[in-house]
């Protein structure tokens, strides 16, 4: 019975002692609070160091680094500038990777599809469009330019100094397609602009024209059938550097109505469809006018979310004024869409079977490969790279039955130097390949932009100030044909509101 006794008395003492513990605890705890709050410190002390004051606790709108943040307009939720993981590793990163719905609406860049053209934005941010049911978008602009060549030419050329004023109005009715809608809320929509602006030359006052360029795309449907009606007007008296066509400064005018409609078979196989006409006129008599129907079909597998493959067929026929008709059949494939986050690219090549009316004596079947589209790549949130590439049968406006086959390589690069700066290099070269004369010539156009953007929440590096200076140069490297160079240079502001 001893120990069991012995037992029991044990178990009170034990929990005396930690009673004890305990009481001894919070008086050590209220002195140690009591010395910090009331009483002076000890100055052998030292007491606890107060909370790290960071600047983002201290104002808003500042980072852990007192970097200032910049606050976007619109719902901008687009991840940041992330490496090339679908180059190196596979679209799931893992096999049990939950698998997204077949059809999502996408918030990036990649399903951008502009009202006025069915792409995504070229620039280091998209258009921002101001929300409302209509909006209406003013602009003028001021330039003062000298071009050492004006027509072109390669003896007798032409130097003079001109002013080109202009001024313009661009509208938005409905919703328009951004990346900062995550759908098309109205099932109507529409986009135009009016653009009019002259050159004024000093020294010979008879090459003074005026110019217009008129643009209207809607958009009716959503989802499952999409229809764009479109048509693009123009009136200019110019020289174009890069295509053949366009060299001599004549006054041409253009006209192209169209449709072109979007279909979803299912939710991976979509149908596309074009429909247009385009009229090609010159007021000088000497120049040959001309006017094409098209149509092309084009069926895509949507690979991706952000991807997809196509297959598409393109008729075309042309009448000139002079010279033979002419009928085209394409077929081709390629693709549409982001093989990564931080590419878009766009491809279709195929095959172009040449069929002309009449028996021309030395003429050349320029039947062949084709392709056009275009690829830009955010190297940096600083730097976006585009490369453009084009190569079509085109019908010669000035010799009959020489038409040519172009292909044209352009390279153009956004740099966002801070503040804002911006520099924007250029560099165009084109080959021609032409049906009877048989010649080839080789164009290059290097270019440079330096621009200075005004405040603008809609339109980056549009509201600027700006200085460029461009180089153009034409040799024949087989045949007969003489060389043009020309300089231009300019400077001059655009405003958009």
């Amino acid at each position: 019975m001893m120990p069991k006794s012995r037992c029991w008395s044990s178990r009170p003492q034990a929990s005396r002692t930690a009673v004890a513990l305990l009481l001894g605890l919070v008086t050590w705890l209220h002195g140690q609070s009591y010395l910090e709050g009331d009483l002076p410190a000890d100055s052998g002390w030292e007491g606890i160091s107060p909370e790290e004051l960071l600047p983002a606790t201290l104002e808003p709108g500042l980072s852990r680094r007192a970097i200032p943040v910049l606050n976007r307009s619109g719902s901008e939720d687009a991840p940041g500038f992330v490496p090339l993981y679908r180059l190196t590793r596979p679209f799931y990163d893992s096999v049990f990777a939950q698998v997204p719905p077949q059809y999502r609406p996408s918030l990036d860049s990649s399903t951008f599809r502009s009202v006025i053209v069915n792409q995504p934005p070229i620039g280091l941010r998209p258009r921002v469009y101001r929300l409302g049911l209509l909006e209406i978008y003013p602009y003028f602009g001021l330039a003062q330019s000298f071009d050492s060549n004006v027509n072109l030419t390669s003896d007798n050329e032409i130097a003079d100094f001109y002013l080109t004023p202009k001024a313009g109005v661009e509208f938005q009715l409905g919703t328009p397609d951004s990346v900062y809608n995550e759908g098309y809320d109205t099932i109507f929509a529409a986009h135009g602009s009016y653009e009019a602006y002259g050159d004024l030359f000093y020294g010979h006052p008879e090459l003074s024209a005026f110019n217009q360029v008129l643009s209207l795309r809607t958009r009716v449907g959503r989802s499952a059938a999409i229809w764009r009606p479109f048509i693009e007007a123009s009136d200019l008296t110019g020289s174009n550097l890069l295509m053949a066509e366009l060299v001599n400064r004549t006054r041409r005018i253009r006209v192209l109505p169209g449709l072109f409609a979007e279909y979803k078979l299912t939710e991976r196989i979509g149908w596309n469809q074009t429909f247009s006409y385009y009229l090609f006129q010159h007021v000088d008599p000497q120049y040959i006018n001309t006017q094409t129907w098209r149509t092309q079909q084009e069926i895509t597998y949507r690979i991706t979310n952000d991807l997809r493959a196509l297959v598409w067929t393109e008729f075309r026929t042309t009448e000139p004024s002079a010279g033979s008709n002419g009928t085209e059949y394409f077929i081709g494939a390629g693709w549409a869409g982001k093989p990564d986050p931080r590419i878009y690219s766009e491809l279709r090549v195929g095959w172009d079977f040449l069929d002309l009316q009449g028996d021309v004596p030395g003429r050349t079947n320029l039947s062949g490969v084709r392709f056009n589209g275009y690829t830009t790549f955010d190297w940096s949130p600083r730097f976006r790279p585009t490369f453009r590439y084009d190569r079509d049968y085109v019908f010669n406006e000035l010799d009959e039955n020489d038409n040519y086959v172009s292909t044209l390589l352009q390279l153009k690069g956004e740099i966002f130097l801070g503040g804002n700066w911006y520099v924007t290099p250029y560099l165009g070269f084109s080959i021609q390949e032409f049906e009877t004369s048989r010649r080839i010539t080789v164009q290059w156009r290097p270019e440079l932009e330096v621009s200075y953007a005004l405040a603008s929440d809609l339109t980056p590096n549009q509201p600027r100030v700006f200085a460029k200076a461009a180089y153009m140069s034409s040799q024949t490297v087989k045949g007969s044909g003489d060389p043009i160079e020309d300089w231009r240079f300019s400077f001059g502001f655009d405003f958009k509101f």
